[in-house]
């Protein structure tokens, strides 16, 4: 265990629940317990799969922004480098929550638990080397997609309220297209509820290439306060996007 990670990553969950959002007067105590674990089994910031894909965030903190309102309830831990430890980790939250996975979901590597407690979502997160094997209830999203224009690995997501499956989702990678300056590359966010949506990751060397309303901006600057840059954006409009940090 590296105890700088650890405190880092307590120390931020605390700058939060301070800042914009109190998650530890909603999360129950096993998720408390497994974001602990989470914390604990992280050994430094960024970790590559085991498929060498390097823009996997292993836990983020979300703000979307619609208008002049803004959700900062959005929150998602786990791990690329101990998947199993996490998984292990996740069994209570998901029992506790009476959560029951589609078969052959569980096959492909962990990812992470994530909630949006303002709309009441809770999201499981796996990840697969190959997207062209995947159950039939993931599968059917990216049956006119090309093998051939897309990296290998995605991330697989199922989005529940209460204990109903209500969304189901696919990260498709693109390879060899042009990004926008400012940017390091683009995720396909597949969805069988609100059809395609574009993440773009960007540089942290580079001015973000997108034009935020006075909201975004706040929060732009309280992150760089600690030091932390935007990671990714789902970008619709100058008041409707989502960010996520760090």
């Amino acid at each position: 265990m590296n105890i700088n990670v650890l405190t880092y990553h307590r120390s931020l969950f605390q700058w939060h629940c301070r800042n914009f959002f109190n998650f530890r007067r909603h999360l129950s105590v096993t998720e408390k317990a497994y974001l602990e674990k989470c914390f604990s089994i992280a050994t430094k910031s960024d970790q590559v799969s085991e498929g060498g894909y390097e823009h996997f965030s292993y836990y983020t903190y979300s703000h979307r922004v619609k208008g002049e309102s803004v959700n900062s309830s959005r929150m998602a831990y786990g791990s690329v480098d101990h998947p199993d430890v996490a998984f292990t980790a996740a069994q209570p939250v998901l029992h506790e929550r009476g959560l029951i996975l589609p078969q052959g979901l569980a096959e492909h590597p962990f990812y992470g638990l994530g909630w949006d407690i303002e709309d009441e979502l809770f999201k499981v997160y796996f990840r697969t080397l190959d997207w062209r094997e995947l159950p039939p209830l993931l599968a059917e999203l990216v049956v006119d997609y090309n093998w051939n224009d897309h990296r290998p690995e995605a991330l697989l997501s199922l989005t529940f309220q209460q204990n109903q499956l209500i969304e189901r989702k696919i990260y498709l990678y693109p390879k060899d297209e042009d990004t926008p300056e400012g940017t390091l590359g683009r995720a396909l966010m597949i969805t069988d509820t609100r059809g395609v949506v574009t993440q773009s990751d960007l540089s942290p060397s580079r001015e973000i290439p997108y034009d935020l309303n006075e909201i975004g901006q706040k929060i732009l600057a309280a992150y760089q306060e600690i030091g932390e840059g935007l990671d990714t954006i789902a970008y619709e409009a100058k008041d409707n996007y989502t960010l996520y940090f760090p």
